[in-house]
């Protein structure tokens, strides 16, 4: 039985970059949110992300963002490049390099690759692991909206009114109740939300695996050479149309 009852104009299942998102578009406009969250405030997210859109950098200027989220991630003056390798640290010559602007030269930069977008926020390479932080702190302390962390949202009714959503507390197990006006599933590519309200994913559901994994290595960057943003090597004794590539992204 539930021991309490949360009331919110809306409730977001979901406190990664989208829900978040979602919740700071909302507050803008007036609406009281809740923002539900398995993670705790602070565990980073598992690896996927390495790059945000200009559409999205766009977005983030109009909420206050975007000098805060261009300021993260990489130093300012390492290489965006893309390289193209035999071998991660192999000292034999680079296939291909893709020349991309660092970021301390992104609004200033007019010659070479990727300087032509008309717009004044351009696209930002960054991975998860440092977008979510000051999204979720500038989230954290706007008014009216309520991130709950370490609960799962197991369930919810709806009625003419509103929704009436079940979560528990993945620390204690107390069990309470999220009264809301709308609920948004905001919950990742497997979403628990859209399934329990019945809808289908349409079009092809897996483009490719990909294997990702996240690692701290002091000592590798200085055995490749010069620095790229993301490194493709080509796996001894395969051919480019095997799809045997590995890919290293600072």
């Amino acid at each position: 039985m539930a021991s309490r009852t949360i009331a919110t104009q809306v409730l977001i299942v979901g406190g990664g970059p989208v829900g978040l998102t979602l919740a700071m578009e909302l507050l803008a406009r007036g609406i009281q949110v809740a923002v539900a969250e398995r993670r705790p405030a602070g565990e980073p997210p598992s690896v996927k992300c390495n790059h945000v859109s200009a559409r999205s950098i766009e977005i983030y200027r109009r909420l206050g963002l975007a000098r805060s989220l261009r300021d993260a991630g990489l130093p300012s003056d390492f290489p965006n490049d893309i390289a193209y390798r035999i071998s991660t640290t192999s000292v034999v010559p680079e296939l291909a390099r893709i020349p991309i602007l660092c970021r301390r030269d992104r609004y200033t930069a007019t010659g070479g690759p990727d300087t032509w977008w008309p717009t004044p926020d351009p696209p930002h390479r960054i991975n998860q692991l440092y977008l979510e932080p000051p999204l979720f702190a500038h989230a954290a302390q706007l008014p009216q909206v309520t991130i709950i962390n370490c609960i799962s949202v197991e369930g919810f009714t709806q009625t003419d009114t509103g929704v009436s959503a079940l979560a528990r507390d993945l620390k204690s197990g107390e069990t309470f109740n999220i009264e809301a006006r709308y609920l948004v599933g905001c919950d990742g590519a497997s979403s628990s939300m859209r399934k329990a309200i019945g809808a289908n994913l349409l079009g092809t559901p897996v483009i490719q695996s990909v294997q990702s994994t996240y690692i701290r290595s002091p000592d590798l960057l200085a055995l490749m050479g010069r620095p790229a943003w993301m490194t493709l090597s080509l796996r001894s004794g395969s051919t480019i149309s095997d799809g045997a590539m590995s890919g290293i992204s600072a």
